[in-house]
């Protein structure tokens, strides 16, 4: 219910406000961060009604209620009760002015709230409270039978038409006075000949809004001043009110009734130290107390505490390195290292490249055809017939015997244009399968090339540019750009845009190269005598950590604007990794110097899975709330894809190690864990023969296990000479074999093709 609720909080507020449930006594306001925060309440003592009422209240603080508030009170020496309850009044009479709804939401709220006895209520007669606390019960319960001597009614109204801060503290300050002088408005007595009719209060204060209204109906209210509740939840209130008030550095203890004012002690003290409602002693709020005391009550102190992050708006410019730039400075790196070194190594590299693509131009164009065979085949099965209000005269002669006599059209419905973003591991556990990873993502550019469907290819990495960007581990000492209060920082990776659809056909070609040149570097052994020696790598494409999540962040910005900008209709979105993603930076924050009053920023450390504590994301342009589990990863994904409706997510594994690239059967469990030993070995088989293996996981729509090492290579092999002259059975058995083979060393692009088809 909470997580439902904050949504609503956000809409009213029509600010950017973050409703965050925290194990906290009272609620706040932090306008810093723009967070409001709540207390965690127990599920089976919080009704909708009270929920309602709680967060229509502290929005009205958070509108309403200046930071300032709280100090001037301080300073001036005026009870903090006294402040809370007019306050209250005046924010939830703005309330229901711009909400009318609001009006049903008090009504119902404090009704739920005076059958518990939240305000203390039940010990003796309402009338034989205090003027204070009559006022509070009067405009938060609707009660217009409550007394008011004559003295008192102007009172009432007076606290029913403030319009300002400076209303509310300067009314607090003369009734506190009046009360501290009128002994018998304290409410000690009760007088047993007091009426109870209802007649104390005057019509006027319900036809000039400063009262609450006495209807049955209060959803057809419009709301007038004070509301049926105009007033917000007296316990929120205290709390929250205050804390909202002063709330400036979500400071969640600085509360304006809490902190009680000089003129409450002093007054305390003076006569005699009683602290209680009557004649001797000071005025003071009996209702606020109660509240404050019911409110903690509701609180849930066991459960488990909430850590709050926002999804950040990723700055892609700062995050992408366009492929432009990568090849004019690669280009440069290379062909000095060709210039000194030798053409050896530059020149057989290509071959193998031009080579690649030869060899895989009649298996992609085989793809490719089977690709619009099930395009056509799709689109037929959902062609509809129809008739239309032409006769069809080859039919008229019939008209005896037939009454079909129209022509009938078929509709080809239109066929949804597909686009393609991939994102590859650009970590050091890939080097010994980039050649086989770059066979495959090469065949798939091919084939993007020769179907006009629109791509791109990035590398996520946390090296490029490693020494001029920010030293995370002093972020709280620096500048952070562009970050918000709660967000999750990112900071240390970028985004390779080694291909896309806009490259060249040469400049393809050159990137192709380049890339394949490095990963020979990290293939094993090569006939440097045959094949020359590897150059040296550049220091910015450098193999390093697996910032995954990351990336999948900055995909939340990029794809909306990828589908944009070419006009697809359905993106398909590969990631290629063959590890899990590390950690994220932590959360963007402020942290108060109570001596300064300045604000110092921080970056917080993200809860573990072991610890008591939740991790709540925050999707604050979808408006949702997500609560993360164990495997953020697969979390972020289920929140890119909301992001990014009927956008299809597959993920590609690689788990392979050693030359052969067969996969060990532990990591099989790792990843299944509830699976058998028979299971798991079955599995084990059918991706070692397959060279892939399906499994569900979170997040993806299909994710793939693939092998590594030579088994993700792409074959290309030709009939062999010793096949010249043999029967037509052998060499269909031959053909069949080799052509099957083909096909299934290109995982990437057969289960592209299958999934777009």
């Amino acid at each position: 219910m909470m997580k439902n609720k904050s949504t609503l909080a956000k809409l009213l507020a029509e600010e950017d406000i973050f409703v965050v449930h925290k194990q906290m006594e009272t609620a706040y306001f932090n306008s810093k961060s723009r967070e409001l925060g709540l207390p965690i309440w127990k599920d089976e003592d919080m009704t909708k009604n009270i929920y309602d009422l709680l967060i229509g209240h502290e929005i009205g603080h958070a509108l309403w209620t200046p930071l300032s508030m709280l100090e001037e009170a301080r300073v001036r020496g005026i009870n903090g009760s006294f402040v809370n309850i007019l306050e209250d009044v005046r924010v939830e009479k703005f309330a229901v002015q711009k909400y009318p709804g609001f009006v049903g939401v008090f009504k119902r709220g404090y009704t739920d709230l005076v059958k518990r006895d939240f305000f203390g209520t039940s010990k003796k007669p309402v009338d034989s409270f205090g003027l204070i606390d009559r006022i509070n019960l009067f405009y938060k319960s609707g009660d217009t039978s409550i007394w008011f001597s004559d003295a008192e009614r102007p009172w009432v109204e007076k606290v029913g038409k403030t319009e300002t801060p400076d209303d509310v503290l300067d009314l607090a300050e003369e009734l506190y006075k009046f009360m501290d002088e009128n002994p018998e408005s304290k409410g000690e007595n009760f007088d047993d000949d007091m009426p109870i009719d209802g007649s104390g209060v005057s019509d006027k204060m319900g036809e000039d809004g400063s009262s609450p209204s006495n209807t049955d109906d209060d959803d057809d209210e419009s709301g007038d001043a004070s509301g049926n509740g105009a007033d917000g939840n007296d316990d929120d209130t205290d709390e929250s009110g205050d804390a909202s008030g002063n709330g400036a550095d979500g400071n969640d203890d600085d509360d304006l009734e809490t902190d009680k004012t000089d003129g409450e002690d002093k007054s305390s003290s003076e006569e005699g130290g009683k602290n209680s409602t009557g004649k001797g002693g000071p005025p003071t709020a009996e209702t606020d107390t109660a509240s404050n005391k019911a409110m903690d009550e509701l609180r849930d102190k066991t459960a488990e505490d909430r850590i709050y992050a926002n999804i950040p708006k990723v700055d892609l410019d700062k995050i992408i390195v366009n492929n432009k730039t990568l090849l004019d400075e690669f280009k440069t790196f290379y062909l000095g290292r060709s210039s000194v070194e030798g053409s050896l190594y530059w020149d057989k590299t290509l071959e193998e490249v031009e080579t690649l693509k030869n060899e895989s131009k009649k298996t992609v164009a085989y793809m490719v055809k089977e690709f619009e065979m099930k395009k056509s085949a799709d689109a037929y099965a959902r062609a509809s017939t129809s008739k239309t209000g032409s006769l069809d005269m080859d039919k008229l002669h019939t008209y005896k015997y037939n009454e079909d006599l129209f022509k009938k059209v078929t509709t080809l419905p239109g066929a949804t244009n597909h686009g393609m973003v991939m994102v590859l591991d650009w970590s050091g556990s890939m080097g010994a399968n980039l050649k086989g990873t770059l066979s495959q993502l090469y065949n798939l550019i091919w084939f993007c090339r020769r179907t006009a469907i629109p791509f791109e290819v990035f590398a996520f990495s946390d090296q490029y540019g490693k020494a001029d960007r920010l030293n995370v581990a002093n972020a709280d000492k620096r500048t952070l750009p562009n970050f918000k209060a709660g967000d999750l920082v990112i900071t240390d990776f970028k985004l390779l845009n080694f291909f896309s659809s806009n490259l060249t056909v040469s400049d393809e070609m050159d990137m192709m190269h380049i890339l394949w040149m490095y990963a020979c570097c990290y293939s094993g052994y090569r006939d440097h005598q045959k094949d020359g020696y590897p150059y040296n790598v550049p220091t910015n494409l450098y193999l390093g950590g697996t910032p995954l999540n990351d990336t999948i962040i900055a995909m939340m910005g990029l794809l909306p604007k990828f589908k944009a900008d070419t006009g697809v209709q359905k993106v398909n979105t590969i990631f290629l990794t063959d590890g899990a993603s590390h950690g994220l930076t932590g959360i963007y924050d402020y942290r108060l110097d109570t001596n300064t009053g300045e604000h110092t920023e921080i970056v917080k450390s993200i809860p573990s899975s072991y610890a008591r504590e939740k991790l709540i994301l925050s999707d604050r342009m979808m408006n949702k709330t997500y609560e993360i589990g164990d495997v953020i990863t697969n979390d972020l994904l289920v929140i890119l894809k909301n992001q990014v409706p009927g956008m299809n997510i597959v993920g590609f594994f690689i788990a392979g190690t050693g030359r052969s690239g067969r996969v060990d059967k532990q990591i099989l469990y790792g990843l299944l864990p509830n699976e058998d030993r028979n299971t798991i070995m079955e599995k084990v088989k059918f991706l070692n023969k397959n060279k892939y293996l399906a499994l569900n996981q979170l997040g993806y729509d299909e994710y793939y296990i693939l092998p590594g090492g030579n088994a993700l290579k792409t074959e290309n092999e030709t009939l062999d000479d010793e096949l010249i002259g043999a029967g037509k059975a052998k060499l269909k058995s031959a053909f069949t074999k080799m052509s099957k083979g083909k096909l299934a060393s290109r995982q990437l692009l057969n289960k592209f093709v299958s999934m777009v088809a």
